[in-house]
Order: structure tokens, then sequence, then C-alpha cells
């Protein structure tokens, strides 16, 4: 299973949902964004710091707040239970070039503790699956 399938984004989905720490931080965590992994495209709408819904390969007519594009190999590189050097955090991943955020940047910052345990969540999905 790699990141970016539908069944990989299943687990991601609950994995997240169990995860006690956003339980905490993701108590005010609610907003919708776009999760770009290569040719793959998902709204993600999380409610309270619980995904809700997960609508892969949306139609432009779907609403999000902000994006977060990238390639399949920086995904793959983030992702890993231990990344390599530059892809242990978005903003750093961000300067390797094939990872990019867009939209409404201050509802990623004004959720960015939620958001990054969100993303650090996406290490131990690698973990649970066989």
């Amino acid at each position: 299973m790699h990141v970016g399938t539908k069944e990989w984004m299943g687990q991601f989905q609950k994995t997240v949902n169990n995860d006690q720490e956003l339980n905490v931080i993701g108590k005010y965590f609610t907003t919708k964004f776009l999760w770009q992994i290569g040719p793959e495209s998902y709204v993600i709408e999380v409610l309270e710091g619980k995904i809700k819904n997960i609508i892969s390969n949306p139609t432009p007519l779907e609403p999000w707040k902000f994006a977060i594009r990238g390639t399949v190999d920086a995904w793959r590189k983030f992702t890993q239970p231990t990344p390599p050097p530059m892809y242990h955090e978005l903003f750093a991943a961000m300067f390797q070039d094939n990872l990019q955020i867009d939209g409404d940047i201050k509802e990623l910052m004004a959720n960015l503790r939620a958001m990054t345990r969100l993303l650090d969540v996406t290490r131990e999905v690698q973990l649970t699956v066989a």
C-alpha cells in the first residue's frame, strides 16, 4: 500500500481519528483542504480534529480552504517512519521544490499545530499496514 492510494487514505483516516494527541489539540481544528499526491487529489474534511470525509478526485466545484500539493516521491519520503533530511516537516520539505502550499494560508497557520500533527500521523500509517 502506497501513500495516496484509496486504501492508504482509508487507513490514514482511521489512524488520524484514533490519535490521542490530535484528539486533544484538534478540538477546534475544523477545515477542508486539498491534498494532492502526484496525480491524485483528495479534499479532506476535518471536524474538531477528526477526518469526517475524504473526497477522492474532487471536481473543481468542491470547496476547500488551502491546498498542500506534492509529487508522489516527495510524499513517499515525507511519510517514511524516519524521513530523510528536509522531509521531516512540511515547511522544510517545501524547500525541496516538490511540495507547495496555496490558498488561504491564514487558515493553515491558524491550525498549524493540529495540521502538523495530522501530517505527522502519516508516518504511523506506514507502520500499521502489511
